[in-house]
């Protein structure tokens, strides 16, 4: 079967230049879409396989988009679709949960590179993009676990069981166990404990009763 992808992109012709091109190179994109509101209801509503995103949205935010999505459902699959090589974006767009980043400078092979490796489970990055990925900024920058991660992570900590974090959060309890893996994974934990131990002692979240 056809890899089946929506696309939010907010300037038209590149939209529809780009569905044409994906089209062409055998994806199935089921929808499009040119704001983050609609976008969002659409990859919600026909759980393609890879979502791509343009990380500017007129005066929405594409990064702030795949923050939604990605803390609804860990497992979303996005790749952020970006002209700019700024450190603050790219970062951002790390910290959002996104999977791949595109330039729309690259080819068209580079492009469906990209989504087919994060619909696989891989990770995408436009090798031009790795010099500033690798800045000493950015390096600073960087964070190790997501701000959801870290919020439940505390609350762990605070003696919470994961069931007590999904109802504080308002997030199922399948969603909380994955954020709770992923930070784990990051961690490099065997048990939540460990994890939590590992937090507090890099500085990620505070000893229960700190502010």
């Amino acid at each position: 079967m056809p890899l089946r992808l929506v696309l939010i992109e907010d300037h038209q012709a590149l939209r529809e230049g780009l569905e044409l091109l994906l089209d062409r190179a055998g994806i199935d994109v089921v929808a499009t879409a040119g704001t983050a509101h609609e976008g969002r209801g659409l990859i919600e509503g026909h759980d393609p396989d890879v979502a791509l995103i343009d990380i500017r949205l007129g005066e929405e935010s594409g990064i702030e988009l795949t923050a939604q999505l990605i803390d609804a459902d860990p497992e979303r699959r996005v790749v952020l679709y970006t002209g700019s090589s700024d450190i603050e974006l790219l970062i951002s767009g790390l910290d959002s949960g996104a999977r791949g980043y595109a330039l729309k400078e690259g080819t068209q092979a580079e492009l469906t590179t990209a989504l087919h490796t994060v619909a696989e489970g891989g990770t995408y990055v436009d090798p031009r993009l790795h010099p500033a990925l690798l800045s000493q900024r950015a390096t600073q920058k960087q964070k190790s676990l997501s701000k959801r991660e870290r919020e439940i992570m505390d609350l762990l900590a605070q003696g919470m069981t994961g069931e007590q974090v999904a109802e504080h959060l308002f997030l199922s309890p399948e969603t909380i166990k994955t954020h709770i893996r992923n930070a784990m994974n990051k961690l490099e934990a065997n048990t939540r404990v460990h994890a939590i131990a590992i937090a507090l002692r890099e500085g990620f979240i505070s000893s229960p009763g700190r502010s």
